[in-house]
């Protein structure tokens, strides 16, 4: 290929991209809506709360995008388009950060391109930058901060980079495992060979500009969520919090399988044959980023194994595995660059082998390529297609009926998915999911007597209605808690007066949602406990339960 041939391919892989989300069915994922409900209630109560005029709980996860969703709000902006403009933008900033730290790495065009190819091609990146959520601007951070650091080593200048201390920042109010990548990084970035050499005499102009730039508006940030909401930690992580268990262990396998199989051939392929040699340039090329992949790697292990107690409800797509992508193909790329390098010295003397470790390599690109075609065709896009289709056959119909049966001010519970529904209602909600409850994040259903707490806080608030996630359309079948709820004698005055189902290939005939009404609120049509509820289809026809 020829070098322009090779400086073409990030622009392939753009356009690709590009025809990819233009022709995408076009979701929001239900928890955006909950960053929706915040920011709309910030803009008109001056602060972001989940209930106006009930106690501040911060069901969000990081402060960064829902305050830029706040600011489009408040200007005029439509919320569902601005997220979905911002997630668009994050995501093909990635890919340009990518292509930076490439050349700050050294690498050949053909490689450049061939990463960029890959990141713009990568099937489960697609859904995070249509979803609504914040996970695209926090990948697109982190590789930014990851880059900016680069290039500090590479420029000895840490004493000046203002930039880099922002973006670390930034990265720290996006998330909270934010927070721990830019304190690893910024410890990384301070413990580099050029701090010793030449920048002690400078240590004090360092400290404060690093205090100035880094620490106070983290500090600031920090001190008013604690102001608003009295905890340090957003409420999510107490509501996620669980025992030890696999699950994200075995979702980052199928992570791994999928996405980085093929490129851990293809670097032991361009590495073993000349092991010794490709290490020994690795070391003495590289040296001097040691210290900020080591801080890499630490935050990266901490917060898997943090994944690994936590329930990770929304872990689609590979979310919680996003952010280590675009870092880890470009150690990926670095590592195969080395490999040919060390490969070329030896080339003129064996020659075939040479030419035969490009045709694999490049064989195993084309493969990883097909992959992630493969992954957004058969899997990713009907995800989309099937979870849209669901969100309006079943969550916006419960919510257009409660807006017609339930006063406002008045309370309703949703169990467990709470964003579209409360977020069109504007009623007063119960999040039986737990991200948007201070009390229910702290009091986990675990079986026992002192379980009642919980049905007492819920039932102390007189909720109007009930909806619930179920795997039946007739009666409630979804977990330990929901069935201990309306089997409570003060369930009692509440009827089932609506089951909603969906077409969707995925989720009918295993996904349903229950509306319980209270009786003073249900129709003339259906008055008792025994009426039968009525049965919207996803083809929007209604008939009665035989």
């Amino acid at each position: 290929m020829t070098l322009r041939g090779e400086q073409l391919l990030p622009f392939f892989g753009l356009a690709y991209a590009i025809w990819t989300i233009a022709s995408a069915p076009q979701w929001t994922v239900d928890d955006a809506y909950i960053l929706f409900r915040y920011a709309e209630n910030w803009v008109a109560t001056g602060i972001p709360a989940w209930n106006p005029g009930q106690p501040p709980v911060e069901g969000y996860t990081g402060t960064l995008y829902l305050a830029l969703l706040a600011a489009a709000h408040a200007i005029g902006f439509p919320l569902e388009p601005t997220a979905k403009a911002i997630g668009i933008f994050a995501y093909t900033l990635t890919g340009f950060l990518v292509w930076l730290i490439l050349r700050q790495l050294g690498i050949r065009p053909l490689v450049q391109g061939l990463a960029c190819l890959l990141y713009f091609s990568a099937a489960f990146l697609f859904p995070h930058a249509l979803s609504g959520l914040e996970t695209t601007v926090f990948v697109a951070l982190l590789t930014l901060a990851v880059y900016l650091s680069l290039r500090a080593v590479d420029c000895q200048r840490l004493h000046t980079s203002i930039v880099t201390y922002l973006a670390f920042a930034l990265l720290a109010i996006a998330r909270p495992e934010g927070m721990l990548f830019a304190i690893a990084l910024l410890c990384g970035l301070l413990l580099t060979p050029q701090r010793a050499d030449s920048m002690l005499h400078q240590l004090r102009r360092l400290g404060i500009r690093i205090a100035l730039f880094f620490g106070f508006p983290v500090a600031a940030v920090t001190l008013w969520r604690w102001s608003v909401y009295g905890d340090l930690l957003p409420n999510t992580y107490f509501a996620k919090v669980s025992v030890f268990g696999f699950s994200a262990g075995l979702s980052f396998l199928e992570f791994a399988l999928q996405y980085w199989a093929a490129l851990a051939v293809l670097v032991l392929v361009v590495a073993v044959p000349e092991w010794e040699q490709w290490t020994e340039a690795l070391r003495r090329r590289y040296q001097r980023f040691t210290p900020i992949l080591i801080a890499l790697g630490v935050a990266a292990l901490i917060t898997l194994a943090e994944y690994s107690r936590s329930t990770l409800q929304m872990n689609y797509a590979h979310r919680f595995w996003a952010m280590l992508y675009p870092v880890g193909l470009s150690l990926t790329a670095f590592g195969v660059e080395q490999g040919l390098r060390t490969l070329e010295t030896t080339a003129l003397q064996r020659p075939l082998r040479f030419r035969r470790i490009q045709q694999i390599g490049l064989g195993l690109v084309v493969l990883q390529l097909l992959v992630h075609i493969g992954l957004w065709r058969w899997q990713e896009r009907k995800f989309l297609q099937d979870y849209q289709q669901l969100l309006q056959e079943e969550h916006a119909r419960a919510a257009q009926l409660l807006q017609q049966l339930v006063p406002p001010g008045v309370w309703i519970v949703v169990y467990p998915d709470a964003g579209l529904i409360p977020y069109q209602t504007k009623l007063p909600t119960i999040d039986g999911g737990r991200l948007n409850d201070r009390f229910l994040a702290r009091h986990q259903w675990r079986g026992v007597p002192g379980d009642s707490i919980i049905l007492n806080y819920i039932f102390a608030h007189t909720p109007a209605a009930f909806v619930f996630k179920s795997g039946r359309d007739d009666r409630l079948l979804l977990n330990a808690e929901a069935t201990a709820i309306v089997s409570d004698p003060r369930f009692d005055p509440y009827v089932l007066v609506a089951s909603f189902r969906t077409q969707a290939r995925r989720f009918a005939g295993r996904y349903f949602l229950l509306l319980y009404l209270h009786r003073s609120l249900v129709p003339s049509m259906a008055t008792t406990p025994s009426t039968s509820p009525v049965t919207t289809s996803g083809e929007g026809g209604k008939d009665v339960q035989p």
